[in-house]
């Protein structure tokens, strides 16, 4: 709900039971618009919800206003994060549709946007994405039946781009990392994601009330999904890690149990740890190009030239899985991990492969099939 002014009247936009709502509340004080505007909630509240009227309310929206208004109807049902995910897939959706209606879209119009996204460069399993949010729109104004004969997802046909580092590419890309003291953030990040598996959203929204240095436990509680909640156990290098970004946080005052513990950083180096940092690319970006070359600036490890900061995690998945850790086990660690991609964490360096061949081969075989193998 929003109280908004137009000219000398308060106004109000609220959803009630998948209804959108404008309304003016009569009133030129505002204090008396914030009570108004709770008994009219109440009021429609006990309305019986009509199918018919929220399909004639979100069917006459834009794309740009039906987002609002599912993101307010939805708040309590949903994180933030997932209100701001909506928000980012629809720019193009917005950009694409422009004023059209919601009852105006045609299976025709989805495929023109699914054909624009990709001759534009975008990967399937992005432009899937978006269309996955215009769909849950189409279905909340009642209006999805008209594309389920028509609509297909883009086939993904590409192979996993995750990678593992060797244990020697990581070595070095950890030797540059700590060679600068403004990339601590940088450095500490990434010791989390390599040596504890903890994805970027999760090590962003980590605040000092979820580590406990003593016990040597984290607790995560900001993650992709919920299924990625939970408590993993810190080793040596993690603690190390935060131990000095602890150490930091007290000298810059930032070191409350609500702080972040990757605080927002501004120009001029303000920093504000009542909000996490956005990003670290810049100083990743600095560190792998750096990393991969000598001090002839020469490249000598070509592998980190494309790592990309998740990639990490793919390591940290991967060392476990070679080293036989139990799938469960692995999940309790580092999150979930869906049966399929723990295929692809598994088979990623190919020195795995080498061993399971090898012990494969049999301890013997008889002279004459010697003979025709060497032949």
């Amino acid at each position: 709900m929003s109280l908004y002014k137009r000219g000398k009247t308060w106004h109000t936009i609220v959803v009630v039971n998948g209804i959108y709502y404008r309304e003016s509340l009569g009133t030129t004080d505002k204090r008396k618009a914030k009570s108004l505007e709770q008994e009219r909630i109440e009021q429609l509240k006990k309305r019986a919800p009509d199918p018919q009227k929220r399909s004639k309310s979100y069917g006459s929206m834009t794309i740009e206003a039906a987002i609002k208004a599912y993101a307010l109807e939805r708040r309590a049902q949903v994180s933030p994060r997932m209100v701001a995910y909506w928000t980012e897939q629809a720019r193009p959706l917005v950009t694409f549709f422009k004023t059209l209606k919601l009852r105006n879209i045609t299976p025709a119009h989805l495929s023109d946007y699914q054909n624009a996204r990709i001759e534009n460069g975008r990967a399937p399993k992005t432009v899937n994405g978006e269309v996955s949010v215009l769909r849950q729109l189409l279905t909340h104004a009642r209006l999805w039946y008209r594309f389920r004969e028509d609509y297909k997802p883009i086939p993904n046909n590409k192979p996993p781009v995750g990678k593992a580092l060797t244990e020697e590419e990581q070595a070095r890309l950890f030797e540059v990392a700590q060679s600068r003291e403004d990339w601590i953030y940088a450095h500490a990040a990434a010791t989390l994601a390599f040596y504890c598996g903890m994805r970027a959203c999760e090590i962003k929204g980590l605040r000092w009330q979820h580590v406990d240095l003593s016990s040597g436990i984290i607790d995560i509680r900001r993650s992709k999904t919920a299924a990625g909640w939970r408590t993993p156990t810190l080793n040596d290098v993690c603690k190390k890690a935060l131990v000095s970004l602890y150490a930091q946080a007290q000298l810059i005052g930032a070191a409350d149990p609500e702080h972040f513990v990757f605080p927002w950083h501004g120009r001029e180096q303000k920093i504000d740890p009542s909000r996490p940092i956005t990003s670290w690319r810049s100083a990743w970006r600095s560190i792998l190009r750096k990393a991969a070359r000598n001090d002839e600036g020469e490249v000598i490890y070509p592998g980190l030239l494309r790592v990309r900061f998740h990639d990490a995690r793919h390591t940290a998945v991967t060392t476990l899985a070679e080293k036989g850790l139990p799938d469960w086990v692995i999940q309790a660690q580092v999150g979930h991990v869906a049966p399929q991609m723990m295929k692809t964490y598994s088979h990623v360096r190919r020195l795995a492969l080498d061993q399971a061949a090898a012990a494969l081969e049999p301890t013997s075989l008889s002279p004459k099939r010697e003979a025709e193998l060497i032949n």
